[in-house]
């Protein structure tokens, strides 16, 4: 059986999380990671869940959210067990893997819609489905159990044999195509290619959200075409059809599409913009739904493997490292739904979309993100590290992690993104190529092979270090960066071009000082003693920040003089003119960042309403400002409150 990425995956279990990396899924274990099945037991627990189990879908035709965010959920599960080689994890893994199995019809099937009267061509079967087939698959991967392929190959068939012709469909069901795809790497079965590449034809007669290979091939991405996280989904499926057929057109279709979104529609923190869960455009505070990150943050990692392009490293470190990390809780137990560069205020009233979707909770009555957000972090780590037909290593993503596979034997040792230095301990006897990319951002770098410089040059955006490996060998890089001041474009949003500060792979923000308020929410479970949904709001002095203010007055302030958030940028600033610390490590990377920035802003005190409940768009291209201040900013991801976009000093 020929396939045509350049690169290959390792199996799961094969990369295990180290360092800050597994210090964030031991914290999810005891998080949404290992708990949200009981949280929301009617909802996610119960392989496979459908309408009947959950009153807020009765009225619903369709089962398929069960499958979806069930489903979904278990796939990170089973990930993050594997990740983390958790023996208590891989036990309940195993236990809802055999509980799902039973669900298996005589014809193959193995969905939600089993009920009398389901609906079987509905849009929601495949894409349930999907998600959970995504699970099995992973199981299969990390125990080689033949039983679970069989139950997921005799699935996909079944889609072959009963949705054949036009009894597709075309909002999220093709999302069955990934599991087709891998099924068919694992059992060389040319029926589910087949099928696979007659969706994707069959999308581009019926492609009313414009996510057809056809359409990513044209010249221009429409805003307001598509639901934001489809389209993360949707642009993985051509090259991943590539990958088993060879044919061009679809590698350049996903190609071309991830390009044209990166241009119009994602922050500088690698945050796809979802306006009302849509394409929307670049701005200060439009939002991204959760989901994104996960998505987004999977597509990147197929690309890299299907086409050994290093700058897909770069875009999952950009997403995982800056937007993914700033709308977590840093005890792993909440989420925001939606979020936005700048973000004063995270409560069930500062959304500009959805009543309540910028709160942080566990777990919403839709719980798409939620499960994404369990997804989100096992799969970065295995994207990490992939290999060649002849097990030549390739790092295309940095970040602490090991590597067991084949009598090769890695530990990558680092603080990575926060330092820009990066240890390899080799632990084997065995002759390969270690290839290590070099950032888009890198100015420059050293290496170092057992203490001793390596002079190498780049090719195809790699070093290679090849020879043969000893116990206790080592290879060292260091990359050179460099502050960087970008002027973002948000030219079809609110022109006001605002300026945003990168170092390294890290963006980095204003912290605001925050309250978490609890609030009731709308569980649809009652959530236990150590849970709750919370109203994030700027704290305005430094009372306990458990306090919930007693009023408005005292909730939002009055002092324009205190509100430290009411800043602007001379656009002049300079590299030369921020300061970079390093600050040792002191605990959770995310909670005691490890670097900051210092430099200068001014006071803007007409910047916002004095007591809004959202973040507004400043009103004028350039900010009145009064007195020079000190400014310190910290990474993105270690902020939940944050101005990441500066507006514009008057200086003149």
């Amino acid at each position: 059986m020929k396939t045509y990425q350049k690169l290959n995956r390792f199996p799961l279990g094969a990369i295990h999380a180290e360092g800050f990396l597994k210090q964030q899924m031991e914290i999810g274990k005891n998080g949404m990671t290992g708990h949200l099945y009981e949280l929301e037991p009617d909802m996610i627990a119960t392989p496979y869940i459908n309408k009947a189990h959950v009153d807020a879908w009765t009225d619903a035709e369709q089962s398929g959210w069960g499958g979806e965010i069930s489903g979904n959920y278990w796939t990170g599960y089973i990930e993050a067990a594997y990740t983390l080689n958790d023996p208590e994890m891989i036990k309940r893994a195993e236990k809802w893997v055999n509980e799902m199995m039973k669900h298996q019809k005589a014809d193959g099937y193995l969905g939600t819609y089993y009920e009398e009267d389901a609906l079987i061509y509905d849009d929601y079967n495949a894409w349930g489905t999907a998600g959970a087939m995504r699970a099995l698959l992973a199981f299969y991967e990390a125990t080689g159990r033949e039983d679970v392929l069989e139950a997921v190959h005799r699935c996909m068939l079944w889609f072959c044999n009963t949705w054949s012709g036009n009894k597709k469909t075309c909002y999220a069901g093709e999302y069955i195509i990934e599991p087709m795809v891998f099924t068919y790497y694992y059992t060389g079965d040319t029926r589910l290619i087949e099928f696979a590449e007659e969706y994707l034809e069959f999308l581009c007669g019926h492609d009313i959200f414009r996510i057809s290979y056809k359409d990513m091939l044209e010249e221009d991405l429409h805003y307001y075409s598509a639901h934001t996280v489809a389209v993360g989904m949707a642009v993985r499926l051509p090259a991943l059809v590539y990958s088993a057929t060879g044919k061009k057109k679809y590698l350049d279709a996903s190609i071309r599409r991830i390009k044209q979104v990166l241009e119009k529609s994602v922050q500088i923190t690698g945050s796809p913009v979802s306006t009302a869960e849509y394409l929307g455009a670049v701005g200060s505070i439009t939002e991204t739904e959760y989901c994104n990150y996960s998505y987004f943050n999977e597509s990147y990692a197929y690309m890299g493997y299907i086409t050994g392009e290093p700058q897909y490293g770069d875009l999952m470190e950009q997403i995982f490292y800056n937007g993914a990390q700033g709308a977590r809780k840093k005890d792993e137990k909440a989420i925001a739904y939606l979020n936005a560069p700048n973000q004063l205020y995270a409560t069930d009233s500062s959304s500009h979309e959805f009543s309540d979707y910028q709160v942080y909770a566990p777990c919403f009555p839709t719980a798409c993100c939620p499960v994404a957000s369990v997804t989100l972090v096992p799969e970065f780590i295995r994207g990490m590290l992939l290999h060649d037909d002849s097990d030549n290593i390739y790092v295309i993503a940095y970040g602490p992690c090991s590597l067991n596979y084949k009598g090769i034997s890695i530990k990558e040792k680092t603080y990575y993104p926060f330092r820009n230095k990066v240890t390899f301990e080799i632990n084997c006897n065995k002759s390969f190529a270690l290839n290590l990319k070099i950032p888009s951002w890198c100015r420059g770098f050293n290496v170092s092979v057992n203490g001793g410089e390596y002079a190498a040059a780049p090719k195809n955006g790699y070093i290679t270090v090849e020879k043969e490996w000893h116990q206790g060998d080592t290879v060292e890089i260091e990359f050179k960066a460099e502050i960087e001041i970008v002027k973002i474009n948000d030219c079809d949003c609110a022109k006001k071009y605002p300026l945003a500060i990168k170092y390294g792979a890290l963006v980095f923000a204003y912290h605001v000082p925050e309250i978490w308020i609890p609030i009731k929410g709308r569980p649809m479970t009652e959530l236990p003693e150590g849970w709750g949904w919370y109203n994030v709001i700027p704290r305005e002095n430094e009372r306990n920040a458990a306090t919930e203010p007693e009023d408005d007055h005292e909730r939002f302030g009055l002092s324009r003089d205190y509100r430290p958030w009411h800043i602007a940028l001379d656009e002049n600033l300079k590299p030369e003119d921020i300061e970079i610390e390093e600050l040792p490590e002191n605990g959770y990377v995310w909670s005691s960042p490890m670097i900051k920035l210092h430099t200068h802003c001014y006071k803007a005190p007409y910047l916002w309403p004095l007591y809004p409940q959202k973040t507004y768009e400043p009103l004028e291209d350039y900010q009145y400002v009064t007195d020079k201040l000190e400014l310190t900013l910290e990474p993105y991801g270690c902020t939940n409150l944050r101005i990441t976009y500066f507006p514009k000093a008057r200086l003149k």
